[in-house]
């Protein structure tokens, strides 16, 4: 196993580091009094991590009322060190390259057919890493580690995903095989869980302390921060809303979205459930350019000029995915709720119906407190999360579990 930060800096150092990496741009006076250590052993801390390349000065800050002079600032270099993210999905694994910015070095995509045997799909991954590596890598900086995003309900402690997740997938040892092939400590995470740690370090909701991230594409979930942590629960299925039972409010025989049988809130407004909609309308005589084949491209293009069909599946899918964000907000109480994934950025009357649902909830002081943002991390949020999974752990290293090193709270 090649070095992780908890072997290359001591647990002081670390606390620094990830001050400064939350904080920074800040002075040595302002670390001092954050981690009640004194300012000699900050000056000595932070000569190390200068010497050893982990952070920079960036300039000066306002004068000190006491000695009358600009204090030096800090932050952390972003070159510093790199991560390697892999996002294992349905048909593709992706993986990269990215700094302590969140910046992407490099990205490549490797498809699969659907049921394909991991080993099969991992051996010319792990080939192309490495040479991915070769070209991009700067080798005076460190591998802090490696993230892995993946579907389904994760079992750290023996670093699988054991339901529902991809099929071939379950319950095989994906952390063992990472670690062996590539030599780097790995961590691995629910895709959507990943998501929202990008999100919290990176993205829209940049170290809000309370949030909430609703990814919705082919099916729905939610990741939660609450105090600046991410919530995993008791076994790890924390935020799964997408496999609640849902009966939408309305005549089901009036609702082309829905059936009189009750549904899964992932059924109902996955990217699948969509496309069968738009079929059922184009056979019901709606009046529209969509064609029965239509994509999800062609649904949000005909939205975008006024196509009736559209916009109607647009009010009654904002309807839905709003009284979900209505539950995840009296459940939760976040300050922030981001919504993440391509038909929010991509289309903005859906995230208007949203907004509309929410604003008709009856419980006012969480929905008057709550801002509602649109992730701007876009097709890299896994990508970028995979990183801020790493840092997770890396940072947070002096509380991690005892009995299992690869467990944080």
């Amino acid at each position: 196993m090649r070095e992780a930060l908890t072997n290359i800096l001591n647990a002081n150092e670390i606390r620094v580091l990830r001050a400064v990496y939350e904080s920074g741009p800040i002075s040595r006076v302002h670390l001092s009094r954050m981690l009640n250590l004194t300012r000699g052993m900050i000056t000595l801390i932070t000569k190390e991590l200068l010497t050893r390349g982990f952070i920079t000065e960036v300039g000066k800050g306002l004068s000190s009322p006491n000695r009358g002079r600009r204090e030096v600032l800090l932050h952390v270099q972003p070159n510093a060190s790199y991560i390697i993210s892999i996002h294992i999905a349905l048909q593709y694994v992706s993986y990269g390259l990215v700094n302590l910015n969140g910046d992407i070095i490099a990205k490549q995509i490797i498809t699969y057919q659907f049921g394909a045997l991991p080993a099969s799909v991992l051996e010319p991954m792990c080939n192309g890493l490495e040479e991915l590596l070769k070209s991009k890598l700067d080798a005076s900086r460190p591998i802090l580690g490696v993230g892995i995003a993946i579907p389904g309900i994760i079992k750290y402690s023996e670093g699988i995903a054991h339901e529902r997740t991809l099929a071939g997938w379950e319950n095989f040892k994906l952390v063992d095989y990472i670690e062996e092939r590539l030599g780097y400590p790995v961590f691995i995470e629910n895709d959507v869980k990943t998501i929202t740690l990008g999100e919290y370090q990176f993205g829209t909701g940049n170290h809000v302390r309370n949030l909430v991230c609703l990814w919705l594409e082919d099916g729905i979930g939610s990741g939660i921060i609450n105090n600046g942590r991410i919530i995993r629960g008791g076994t790890s299925s924390a935020g799964e809303i997408g496999f609640c039972e849902f009966i939408l409010n309305l005549p089901s025989q009036k609702s082309i979205l829905t059936s009189e049988q009750p549904k899964f809130w992932g059924d109902l407004v996955s990217f699948t459930n969509l496309k069968k909609t738009i079929k059922k309308g184009v056979d019901e005589g709606w009046t529209t350019v969509l064609k029965k084949d239509a994509s999800i491209d062609d649904y949000i293009q005909a939205m975008e000029t006024g196509d009736p069909l559209a916009l109607y599946i647009n009010r009654l899918l904002g309807q839905i995915v709003g009284k979900m964000c209505l539950f995840l907000i009296y459940s939760f109480n976040p300050q922030v709720l981001i919504l993440s994934g391509p038909l929010f950025y991509r289309a903005p009357l859906l995230v208007d119906e949203i907004r509309k649902q929410i604003n008709t909830g009856v419980l006012r002081t969480p929905i008057d407190a709550i801002e509602i943002r649109t992730s701007i991390l876009g097709e890299d949020s896994v990508t970028i999360g995979c990183a801020a999974l790493v840092l997770d752990h890396m940072l947070n290293a002096s509380v991690m579990n005892s009995e299992n090193p690869k467990v944080y709270y």
